[in-house]
């Protein structure tokens, strides 16, 4: 083979692996760093999360789960449940059906690990 087949064949191998082999996509976090809007399901999973609440006492903490998000997701007819607050911890519950979640001032958020089942139920 020539010199410049051998070039071509070697680079739409490789073209081939990048694009057979891809990249799984990102699980959802288990942590949120801070503020921002987070998607359920995509960005985080849902559950029960807590943060140690504002750094700085003297501003609000301001969390919201949202069914949509459309402008500056302040629209309170997008909201499900929110709290504003100065003290923590801070423990949220962001449901399965949630689209969102927004943080505001709250610091980092972790994932709660489940409650253990109970009783002979399971439950």
């Amino acid at each position: 083979m020539r010199a410049s087949t051998l070039l071509i064949a070697g680079a739409m191998s490789s073209a081939m692996t990048l694009l057979g082999g891809g990249t799984a996509a990102a699980q959802p976090a288990t942590t949120m760093p801070g503020d921002g809007v987070y998607l359920v399901g995509v960005d985080i999973i849902p559950g029960i999360w807590e943060s140690a609440g504002p750094a700085d006492p003297a501003h609000n903490c301001d969390w919201s789960r949202l069914w949509k998000l459309e402008g500056d997701n302040t629209n309170m007819s997008n909201i499900i449940g929110n709290n504003l607050t100065k003290l923590g911890p801070i423990r949220a519950e962001i449901e399965p059906t949630d689209l969102a979640f927004k943080s505001v001032n709250c610091g980092a958020w972790r994932l709660l690990p489940p409650k253990p089942p109970t009783g002979s139920a399971g439950r």
